[in-house]
């Protein structure tokens, strides 16, 4: 059996920077990832998001009338927006994977490619992606495992009519009209994006009583002032009674705090109504501990 002085259970962000700082200080280090380094924070997350983000903020600039002249016939293809998304991903991917190898060769990192189950505090199995399973004995280990979309049982999310973040990009065009369930940070970002593209109509269902709940209020009013200037229409004050896929197409029923219901028809949804920690299957339960409804660790 293989020891360790650390394991990092997680190739994100946060579990790629873990490893190596570790190895900065010539530590034994095994990193264990499941699917591809970089975690969500890269591939569906916030590299991706804030590229096209960028991509979205470049073309309002190209086709605006402020300054003295028009862009007229300008071509605008979603597939190759997520295109130039897909690049600026890919060569981060590259980067990162290019590392782990240079250390794994040099024998100075373990690299893991599969699930992870703590068997013990000091044991970790590890199901590999390429079959077979080990086991290995570390002094340290860092739960690095990152979070995903939160799914509503009640939303039949198909990944493909009604999305989360992790598929938004799977369009094969722009939609007409999309609505987004949750004004956090997320569905703002991309409320921001695609009408920031003039080619879908954007409807914004905020339960709260104002969007972006968690930021300074004068903050939150000045985004919702732009995304309304930028023609989003934003539910206030509205709970999503029922959101269904009808005909190809997205049917949402809502409430208003009024007590009035409003049944809209759009092309597509995306929920975005927070994210979830990977705990799940890590045998967290072995080390006492003790998870919350929601999944988190419960500590002192």
């Amino acid at each position: 059996m293989q020891h360790f002085d650390l394991c990092v259970i997680g190739a994100g962000p946060a579990g790629f920077a873990a490893a190596m700082r570790a190895l900065d200080f010539g530590k034994n280090v095994c990193l264990v990832e499941r699917k591809k380094p970089g975690g969500a924070g890269i591939h569906n997350g916030a590299l991706s998001s804030k590229t096209l983000w960028e991509l979205s903020v470049r073309y309002e600039k190209a086709i605006c009338d402020r300054y003295g002249y028009n862009t007229y016939g300008a071509d605008l293809s979603y597939a190759a927006v997520t295109g130039e998304m897909r690049k600026a991903v890919n060569e981060k991917y590259v980067q990162l994977r290019s590392q782990i190898d240079y250390f794994v060769r040099e024998g100075k990192l373990t690299y893991l490619q599969g699930n992870a189950t703590m068997a013990d505090r000091h044991h970790i199995k590890v199901d590999l992606n390429e079959g077979g399973e080990t086991t290995i004995e570390s002094d340290h280990t860092i739960l690095a495992i990152g979070s995903r979309p939160r799914r509503l049982p009640e939303i039949p999310i198909d990944d493909q009519i009604i999305v989360t973040s992790d598929h938004i990009t799977s369009f094969d065009k722009f939609p007409k009209s999309i609505v987004i369930l949750g004004a956090g940070v997320i569905g703002c970002e991309f409320a921001t994006i695609f009408s920031n593209f003039k080619r879908t109509k954007v409807f914004l269902i905020d339960k709260a009583e104002r969007i972006l709940p968690f930021e300074d209020e004068d903050v939150a009013q000045t985004v919702s002032q732009r995304l309304e200037a930028n023609g989003v229409h934003i539910h206030r004050g509205a709970s999503l009674e029922t959101m269904d896929i009808v005909n190809g197409n997205v049917v949402y029923k809502i409430k208003y705090d009024s007590g009035k219901e409003e049944i809209r028809t759009v092309e597509k949804a995306l929920v975005s109504v927070g994210r979830v920690p990977n705990s799940d299957s890590l045998g967290l339960e072995a080390l006492g501990m003790e998870l919350n409804s929601r999944g988190f660790c419960i500590d002192s």
